[in-house]
């Protein structure tokens, strides 16, 4: 699969007033009616609990610019307090989970199924609502690392 590239984003919850996030590279459409996407979120990680309470969550589809963000929110072990302190996000109108100011666009979802995925839970989410950023150029994981696409 390191050959495979993949955009990156950080999917991010909010759970008794504390954000939580993570960078996914596992990001996909499932349909358009109704308007639902998916991603993977590893049972072990800070965000699995929170995301599974909290029944609404944000992705923020990072830029070239932001390869810090994705790296900071792909470290394993951070603990559990606010996770986005420090990182300039906005919560989003309708499910109030932080979205990354700068992201090359954003989705705000309800989780609509959970699946099995071995170490992994699928998450299924319908959006809520969505927006684009910059036209900026789009941050991507191919081999391991990070690279970009021309803008």
């Amino acid at each position: 699969m390191a050959r495979y590239a993949t955009g990156v984003s950080v999917v991010a919850a909010v759970h008794d007033g504390v954000r939580y996030g993570m960078t996914v590279n596992s990001l996909t459409s499932v349909s358009l009616d109704p308007t639902l996407m998916l991603f993977c979120c590893e049972r072990d990680a800070s965000l699995h609990d929170p995301l599974m309470t909290a029944g609404s969550w944000a992705v923020s589809v990072l830029s070239a610019a932001q390869q810090p963000v994705a790296a900071l929110f792909a470290t394993r072990g951070r603990p559990g307090i606010d996770q986005f302190d420090g990182q300039s996000a906005h919560p989003g109108k309708l499910t109030g989970a932080p979205i990354l100011d700068g992201a090359l666009a954003w989705f705000e979802c309800r989780t609509w199924a959970t699946y099995d995925g071995g170490d992994h839970a699928i998450v299924v989410g319908e959006v809520l609502d969505l927006g684009c950023g910059d036209d900026a150029a789009g941050l991507l994981y191919f081999r391991s690392a990070y690279s970009t696409t021309r803008a």
